[in-house]
C-alpha cells in the first residue's frame, strides 16, 4: 500500500494520506501483536492461521490479481479474481459465483465509474 500511494495523482493527496495512515496503523498494531507473541511464554501453541490452505490461496490469488491489474484492467482482473477466489475457498456453484461477481462489478461500475467518474485501470482493453 505504501508503494501504490506514491503513484496516486496530485489531486487525491488527502486520500493518499488517509491510506498511508491506515497502513501505518495496521503496521503498528501488527508489530505490537508480533512482539507480544514473542515476549510471552504461552503454554499453548498460538495458531496464527486457522485455515492455512484458504489463507495461502487468498494470498497467492491476491498477488496475481495485483500484478494483473495493469495488463488485464480492473474489471477483467476483478472478475477473474472474485470467481477464482470464491472457487478456491469452497464455493462450487459456478452460476452463483459468476452472477455474484457480475452483480458486484456492475455495482462498482455504476457507482464509481459512471456516477463518481473514478478512473480505473483499463489494461489491454483501454487502448
Amino acid at each position: 500500500m505504501f508503494i501504490s500511494v506514491g503513484y496516486f495523482p496530485d489531486r487525491v493527496v488527502s486520500a493518499a494520506r488517509y491510506i498511508l495512515f491506515l497502513a501505518g496503523v495496521l503496521a503498528v498494531f501488527s508489530l505490537i501483536l508480533l512482539i507480544q507473541a514473542i515476549l510471552k511464554n504461552f503454554p499453548e501453541k498460538i495458531v496464527w492461521v486457522r485455515a492455512p490452505k484458504a489463507f495461502f490461496i487468498t494470498v497467492v490469488l491476491t498477488v496475481i490479481y495485483a500484478l494483473s491489474l495493469a495488463f488485464l484492467g480492473f474489471f477483467l482482473s476483478s472478475g477473474l479474481y472474485l470467481v477464482s477466489l470464491g472457487w478456491g475457498l469452497g464455493f462450487k456453484k459456478p452460476l452463483w459465483l459468476t452472477v455474484g461477481s457480475s452483480v458486484l462489478l456492475g455495482f462498482v461500475y455504476l457507482v464509481f465509474v459512471r456516477f463518481l467518474s473514478v478512473p480505473v485501470p483499463t489494461g489491454i482493453w483501454g487502448g
